[in-house]
């Protein structure tokens, strides 16, 4: 996919579970359209369904009704080996939680999500200059433990963008930071998706982090049949 075929765009979703207790509706959004190289943050209360649709976008989970599409690929019609190849050449993550290999440094961090996203490409020379753009490049040679919170989320950042994904989806990226260093991240993670001309997509409980985006999604708590639900 070419990041002029990056616009993210979601119609008449609906994610519905069965359980013991009766029907849960997790989602119910009628549309989400976002051009290409744009920045869109959704916000609303928990359980409005704000997790559930980034991995719908993400093609974690197929919707119960409705289409997510990406550029020129509707990612909902995929069957699970092939959103995952998908997801894996198109999409940069980025999680409340950083996720970092803990027996890797930095660098190496970086390294094997070009690797796995771009199989045969050398990537140290792309890693360094990512870093170095970065302002992380003294962290390098750090192992994640010997870093602080906020430099592990900018070291995740670096890793989500290091493959110039098409779109990146953000779940609470400054969610476990404190206010200096979500601003340092969010910094981080605006720049890195303007320099590759990427799509964000970010979820966030915070109006600060939520203003840094062109637009504001609020989603509302989905109507439920039978049963309450805690899905986020």
């Amino acid at each position: 996919m070419s990041l002029s075929e990056n616009s993210v765009s979601a119609h008449d979703l609906v994610v519905v579970y069965r359980t013991a207790r009766g029907t849960v509706r997790a989602l119910n959004h009628s549309s989400l359209v976002v051009e290409g190289g744009g920045t869109v943050a959704i916000m609303g209360p928990s359980g409005c369904g704000k997790s559930t649709l980034l991995g719908l976008l993400a093609g974690l989970a197929r919707p119960t009704s409705g289409t997510v599409t990406i550029g020129g690929t509707e990612i909902s019609s995929l069957n699970e080996k092939a959103r995952i190849r998908f997801r894996r050449e198109n999409l940069g993550m980025v999680y409340q939680q950083d996720n970092l290999m803990p027996h890797l440094t930095v660098e190496e961090n970086v390294g094997l999500q070009l690797a796995i996203a771009r199989p045969g490409q050398h990537p140290d020379g792309d890693v360094h200059a990512l870093l170095e753009h970065l302002g992380l490049a003294v962290l390098g040679d750090r192992l994640p433990d010997q870093l602080s919170g906020g430099q592990r989320q900018r070291a995740a950042i670096a890793r989500a963008v290091i493959h110039r994904p098409a779109v990146i989806l953000a779940d609470e990226p400054t969610g476990s930071l404190d206010p200096d260093n979500a601003e340092r991240a969010i910094d981080t993670l605006i720049d890195s998706q303007r320099a590759i001309g990427a799509t964000l997509v970010l979820v966030t409980h915070d109006p600060t982090v939520a203003a840094r985006a062109d637009r504001i999604i609020a989603l509302e708590q989905p109507a439920l049949n039978d049963a309450a639900t805690d899905a986020d």
